[in-house]
């Protein structure tokens, strides 16, 4: 248990003594009905973002008290950031430092057999898990927060210049960067969520609102048992009773179980999922924070960090050329249906890790352009950040005449 004092009468030279004590005993609470810690880490010491944390959170209340100081930026505590730092360090070194354990982006595998279960019937229970992720998904959400604030008023059904329908938000909302008040800038407005045709989210949308209570002051509420029943026998298949907080928080692992999904997700693993995709599609920096919310881009890149299961498995196949370069082609296992396994080639490699592209081009047209930015978003590019740097670039220029 973190053990608090009274910050208001100490010193600047107190206030370094006593943190620098704190970071190297602070450990976490032994549950002996269980036999573990309370901390997932583990070997009894607590993650190098809780530490962080515990930081942060003294150093908020020493604002909030009113003293005029800073414990992580501040000279005077040096000597207690430093053993902060040398405790971090000596918890790797002795092999107690685990790595942050991120939320996970849902596999393409997952995706398409939650893409099958929304899709395979039209009942009050599907349609609103269906909507509800729809908008998770195209407004790139947190999940709990976002979804409450809508209601039923909550949306615009426009066109575009060119005569696409899309559906966009008719009022803002709070988030955890975009509180409101005086001093608060506006989030990102606009936000568009395109009608796509087949499995359309606009019509779901549109559908879903056609079988709410018009007296209802929220978007997402209880089922009519009626409806359940039977739902050709009511046109009102939603309740005005909303659906609490706290109950969005299962819908994710709800959709992930009847899905057949490998693990159970949560509704933050598809704003993960969501940011992880427009950063493989080859979308700038800028362009992902106004779909996010985030306002600068190392909480971005904290998010796409990662790679690909096929991006790593081809970093993998790539290395195992150098290791065994005797071998014709890198390849790895994988289980087929039978219970067998299937062998994979590895891409051919390639200067600076682009796939083969081909013979040059005369021209360069549109889909060109699109296909170079697609190879260029899974290679060195990704995740990278350059400075007055300039780039030219061949089509393929180690091909011999």
């Amino acid at each position: 248990m973190v053990k608090l004092w009274i910050f208001t009468p100490y010193s600047v030279e107190d206030l370094n003594n006593h943190p620098r004590r704190f970071y190297g005993e602070v450990q976490p609470k032994i549950d002996h009905s269980v036999g573990k810690e309370n901390e997932p880490s583990g070997g009894g010491e607590y993650h190098k973002s809780t530490m962080k944390g515990l930081r942060a959170a003294i150093n908020r209340h020493l604002s909030d008290i009113g003293r005029n100081i800073d414990i992580v930026r501040d000279r005077e505590f040096k000597q207690a950031n430093a053993a902060l730092d040398g405790k971090l360090k000596q918890n790797m070194k002795m092999g107690l430092s685990k790595p942050t354990q991120h939320k996970p982006v849902i596999t393409p595998n997952d995706l398409s057999n939650i893409s099958t279960y929304l899709m395979s019937d039209l009942n009050p229970v599907i349609l609103r898990y269906r909507v509800w992720y729809d908008l998770s998904i195209h407004f790139v959400s947190r999940g709990l927060e976002f979804h409450q604030q809508l209601n039923i008023n909550s949306f615009l059904f426009l066109s575009d210049d060119k005569g696409c329908e899309y559906v966009a938000l008719s009022h803002e909302t709070k988030q955890k960067n975009w509180q409101g008040g005086l001093e608060s800038k506006e989030a990102p407005q606009d936000k568009r969520m395109y009608a796509t045709g087949e499995f359309c989210p606009v019509a779901s949308l549109k559908t879903f609102l056609n079988h709410t209570d018009t007296e209802a002051t929220s978007l997402f509420n209880h089922i009519n048992k009626d409806a359940i029943k039977s739902p050709e026998s009511t046109d009102i298949w939603y309740t005005t009773k909303p659906v609490k907080q706290y109950q969005f928080s299962r819908f994710m692992a709800d959709i992930s179980r009847n899905a057949k999904c490998l693990i159970n997700y949560t509704a933050h693993c598809l704003r993960s999922t969501a940011i992880q995709a427009l950063n493989d599609e080859g979308f700038e920096q800028r362009h992902i924070m106004y779909m996010s919310g985030h306002r600068n881009e190392a909480s971005v890149r904290s998010y796409n960090r990662d790679c690909s299961t096929d991006q790593k498995q081809n970093l993998s196949l790539a290395l195992a050329k150098v290791a065994r370069p005797s071998i014709p082609s890198a390849t790895v296992s994988r289980p087929t249906d039978d219970n067998t396994t299937a062998a994979v080639t590895a891409p051919a490699p390639t200067p600076l890790g682009f796939p083969a592209m081909g013979p040059p081009a005369m021209s360069v047209n549109n889909n060109t352009h699109n296909n170079l930015s697609h190879r260029m978003s899974s290679s060195f590019i990704t995740n990278s950040a350059f400075n007055n740097c300039t780039f030219n670039f061949a089509t393929n220029p180690f091909t011999s005449d």
